[in-house]
């Protein structure tokens, strides 16, 4: 994209725009602190901050390009400004020409678990058969998309994308703006309770993204979740159900858990076979392997093709193995927690030598299903660790629960540094300490801590 084509895209819309000399826009922000040379800066309007009073940072950081809602203080005639009425529509206005413009096809990914992992999955191996973009970090929102977008190309063929929700309506506006011709969907669990106020709200949020395909469009849906298997029969869209079950299409065998090398297990569809070898730890994300070759196989790629593709695709997953004190290692899953991904993580935990430590916080956007949703990862975490050390008020039915199950070991504290300070005591040559909370919870804090350097 350049300055020029906003320029265009949001006069046609009916905004004033003071255009500046034409400059290539590379990407996009929303943080004017973070704003790079060759980034648009979007203001949106947050709860507590307004991105319209921070326009003259982000243009002195280097953004070629702003689209605000009022017009910066400063003097930037080199500079293209677009004032609008609202930014989050408008944005999302100009990321529609600009798809228009680039005339690729989209793919959309959705789920409660794994979407970020199965989006780097499935950008790597289409990067094997087709230039293909992708949304950067977790810009999968409604203002997070349209920012995606601005590092689209026109040399693109394929673009993967990442879509998230936490209100009614979301997912249906990003479909509006990507109108993906090929979407998954991972799973369907328990998350932002607290704000749809149901998991059938959550089902609607998530299907949507199914509904929301062409008639000549795929549907790429996890048939052994019993909230996704339903949808098939109201689709006019092609489907391509992958899963365990009889029902899948694409049908995996057993997953064979390497522990911190992986996982790998085969897969069958239209009477082909092939070998999937995962390089990322965890069983549990199998799942977005397993969506990852069914949008390649509906873009047009062989089964062979695409499980090789995706065997081959080299990625940063959200958990990070570091050296800790005294000989253990560390896994750093602090990323975000939700009861599912917990639950894959302790999973992932229990198949690993040495003491296994799980430190955990608490669960957020749970709702009135926080304590049901703890109590449950008190008992798996009783079958899949050593010792469990957790920290907020919250957690005290986890702890009570492995307790319950047999888990003497489990330990409860009421702030995180308490809690980090006892793991870290514990920690030996050859243990495994889980670290995992939401993101709220900045759990990441206590990473040094258990590197022994804190």
């Amino acid at each position: 994209m350049t300055t020029a084509f906003l320029a265009e895209s949001m006069r046609a819309h009916g905004y004033h725009v003071a255009e500046g000399e034409t400059a290539p826009i590379t990407g996009g922000a929303a943080d004017s602190r973070l704003t790079q040379p060759g980034e648009l800066f979007a203001a949106f309007r947050g709860e507590r901050l307004d991105g319209n009073d921070y326009v003259d940072e982000a243009l002195q950081h280097g953004a070629p390009a702003v689209v605000c809602e009022r017009a910066p203080a400063g003097d930037w005639p080199d500079r293209t400004v677009a004032v609008v009425d609202d930014t989050r529509a408008a944005m999302a206005e100009l990321a529609s020409d600009w798809l228009q413009r680039c005339d690729v096809r989209v793919a959309g990914i959705t789920g409660t678990v794994g979407k970020t992992t199965a989006k780097e999955l499935t950008a790597a191996a289409l990067g094997a058969h087709f230039v293909t973009h992708h949304s950067p970090g977790n810009l999968n929102s409604r203002e997070g998309l349209p920012l995606a977008l601005m590092s689209l190309q026109e040399d693109h063929e394929v673009s993967v994308l990442e879509m998230a929700m936490d209100s009614e309506g979301e997912i249906a506006e990003l479909c509006a703006i990507a109108e993906p011709s090929v979407g998954a969907v991972l799973n369907i669990g328990a998350t932002h309770l607290e704000k749809l106020g149901s998991m059938e709200a959550i089902e609607r949020e998530k299907l949507s993204l199914a509904r929301s395909l062409p008639s000549d469009g795929t549907a790429v849906l996890n048939m052994d979740d019993t909230r996704i298997a339903p949808v098939v029969d109201e689709l006019s869209c092609e489907v391509i159900g992958f899963g365990a079950s009889e029902a899948a299409g694409l049908r995996r065998g057993e997953v064979r858990d390497l522990g911190l090398e992986g996982s790998e297990f085969g897969i069958k569809y239209e009477g082909a076979q092939a070998d999937v070898r995962l390089h990322v730890p965890g069983a549990h994300l199998a799942e977005g392997a397993l969506a990852a070759v069914g949008i390649q196989l509906a873009l047009g790629v062989g089964l062979a093709e695409a499980a090789a593709a995706v065997s081959g695709a080299e990625i940063d997953g959200r958990l990070r193995v570091r050296p800790g004190a005294g000989g253990a290692r560390i896994l750093d899953d602090t990323y975000n927690a939700s009861p599912a991904s917990v639950a894959g993580a302790l999973e992932l935990l229990r198949g690993l030598g040495g003491r296994r430590i799980a430190l955990l916080g608490e669960m957020a956007e749970l709702g009135q299903r926080s304590a049901e949703e703890h109590r449950r990862i008190g008992a798996i975490a009783a079958g899949c660790c050593d010792v469990l050390v957790a920290a907020g008020e919250a957690c005290r039915a986890v702890v009570e629960e492995a307790r319950a199950a047999g888990l003497g070991e489990s330990h409860w504290f009421a702030t995180k540094d308490e809690a980090a300070a006892f793991a870290a005591g514990l920690l030996g040559d050859g243990d495994h300490v889980l670290v995992k909370a939401s993101r709220g919870q900045a759990f990441e804090e206590l990473i040094p801590m258990l590197e022994g350097r804190a």
